[in-house]
């Protein structure tokens, strides 16, 4: 019975510390759990309480034998012009803001050239 307790507030600890972790690295803090769920990713089994991030860009946190618990990774725009839209780089889980017309140019808009990237990084 004891080993059933220690096991839940382990369980409840490993939660607080995602939501927080999770909460801190994303804007729009789109979260899920999955009760069935493996603590393996791309061939790697992962102890409790250990993070990866997943091919959805989510941050996943192991919580065996609970399941585990995944929270989008990286700050994600949210106010853009309407000619302009947010594309994931492809093979990572960088965002960009570009124009809707053609995605190599990054987006501009209101003032003096104002950019929503730094001028020099690249976008693609």
């Amino acid at each position: 019975m004891q080993t059933n307790v220690m096991n839940v507030l382990l369980a409840v600890i490993c939660a607080t510390s995602m939501f927080r972790l999770c909460h801190g690295a994303s804007s729009s803090g789109e979260c899920y759990f999955n009760s069935k769920a493996s603590c393996e990713h791309k061939g790697r089994v992962f102890d409790i309480g250990e993070a990866w991030v997943n091919d959805d860009c989510f941050q996943c946190v192991c919580f065996e034998p609970f399941g585990v618990g995944c929270c989008e990774h990286g700050k994600q725009p949210v106010d853009y012009p309407p000619w302009c839209e947010a594309v994931r780089k492809p093979d990572s889980c960088t965002v960009a803001v570009v124009m809707k017309a053609n995605h190599k140019l990054p987006c501009l808009f209101g003032g003096k050239n104002r950019l929503w990237k730094s001028e020099n990084d690249l976008l693609f």
